[in-house]
C-alpha cells in the first residue's frame, strides 16, 4: 500500500506546475477568526511570500486578534492576541490560475487577559491547508485553514486574504 502512495505522490508531484516563478514576491492582508474553548475572537493581519523553488514558498504573517469576553473557571474577563508566523507552503496546480497548498510551521503566540499580569507567551506549530486563485497578473485572493498546535490554546484559525505582487 506505501509503496502505491508514494508512486502516486511522486506523479503529483512530478506534474505540477504553478502560475508563481522562484523569486516572485507577495504582500497581503488576511481577515482571520481562530474558535478555542476559552478564545473566539476575529483577527486581521499581514503577510509576505516568497517563492523559494518553484512550487515552495516561505510565508511569514503577524496577526492580531481583538479583544473578547471570555468567560471559564477562572471567572469573566477580556482577552486579546497577537501571532507570528513562518509557514512553508507547497503549490499544487489544480486549475488555471488556481493552486492548492498544504501549510505547516512555526507559530509564537502572544495573549493578555484583564486582571492577569503581563502577557503570556505560547509557542507551537501550524499544520494546515489553503486554496488560492489569481485574479490577475498582480492580485490573488486566499482562504487557508491551519491548526495552531499551542500549549493550553490548541485552535484552529480559518482566514481570508489577498495578496499582492511586489
Amino acid at each position: 500500500m506505501k509503496k502505491y502512495l508514494v508512486i502516486l505522490l511522486m506523479m503529483l508531484v512530478g506534474t505540477t506546475t504553478t502560475f508563481a516563478e522562484e523569486g516572485d514576491k507577495w504582500a497581503g492582508v488576511n481577515l482571520s477568526y481562530g474558535i478555542n474553548n476559552k478564545f473566539k475572537n476575529f483577527g486581521v493581519g499581514g503577510k509576505l511570500q516568497y517563492e523559494v523553488k518553484q512550487n515552495l514558498r516561505l510565508e511569514a504573517a503577524a496577526n492580531y486578534f481583538f479583544k473578547r469576553s471570555v468567560s471559564d473557571e477562572y471567572g469573566d474577563y477580556g482577552a486579546s492576541m497577537w501571532d507570528v508566523n513562518v509557514n512553508a507552503q507547497y503549490l499544487i496546480h489544480v486549475a488555471d490560475k488556481m493552486n492548492v497548498y498544504p501549510i505547516i510551521g512555526p507559530s509564537v503566540m502572544t495573549y493578555k487577559t484583564d486582571g492577569l499580569t503581563g502577557f503570556h507567551t505560547r509557542i507551537g506549530v501550524n499544520i494546515g491547508a489553503g486554496w488560492e486563485y489569481e485574479l490577475n497578473d498582480e492580485i490573488k485572493v486566499n482562504f487557508d485553514f491551519k491548526y495552531q498546535y499551542l500549549k493550553d490554546i490548541d485552535r484552529p484559525v480559518f482566514a481570508i486574504g489577498a495578496s499582492y505582487r511586489l
